[in-house]
């Protein structure tokens, strides 16, 4: 993909919660940190081509199959979801039958150590559990809920999942 096909991608307003409007040196400043992170990869130069052109690299880092993958990419883009809506969203990228398929994949994520993904306490008024990715730092202080003051066990639990992801970017290999 090339950096305009991510902006329109991104900033496209049909069926998108949240809105967003990204510039281009936003989403090149995140592709440079992506890369960085080797989770993004400058494609092969194709004769022709008039532009560079970026591809993922998340599924080959975490090892995630398809509905792993549709499921991760639903939370990154619009937050926390219940597994009705994460089914319905995912179902877009992969074929996910059933609500139990979206639970398996869930309890799949959540089994991984450090886990990807958290389930939250039910909201007031709400018939469901929502879940969230773990991956972003700063994200999960723009996700957490108004005035509400997580706990000693989950605030240390996350802590100890940063420090964690920290050793290992800074044990692993330069150029890795």
């Amino acid at each position: 993909m090339t950096i305009n096909s991510i902006v329109a991608g991104a900033n496209q307003l049909q069926n998108r919660d949240p809105v967003v409007g990204y510039s281009e040196s936003e989403v090149s400043a995140a592709l440079r940190n992506l890369e960085h992170k080797g989770l993004v990869a400058q494609a092969a130069f194709s004769p022709g081509a008039r532009t560079v052109r970026f591809e993922h690299r998340a599924v080959e880092q975490f090892g995630w199959d398809r509905r792993a993958q549709a499921v991760m990419a639903e939370l990154m883009l619009r937050g926390r979801q219940t597994a009705g809506e994460l089914r319905t969203r995912a179902s877009r990228m992969t074929q996910l039958p059933d609500l139990q398929a979206v639970v398996v994949v869930i309890e799949e994520l959540r089994a991984h150590d450090p886990p990807w993904v958290e389930e939250m306490a039910r909201e007031p008024g709400r018939s469901a559990n929502r879940f969230r990715h773990m991956l972003g730092g700063e994200a999960h202080a723009a996700e957490a809920e108004p005035g509400a003051a997580p706990s000693l066990e989950a605030r240390v639990a996350r802590l100890e999942a940063e420090v964690a992801a920290i050793k290992a970017r800074l044990e692993a290999p330069v150029g890795e």
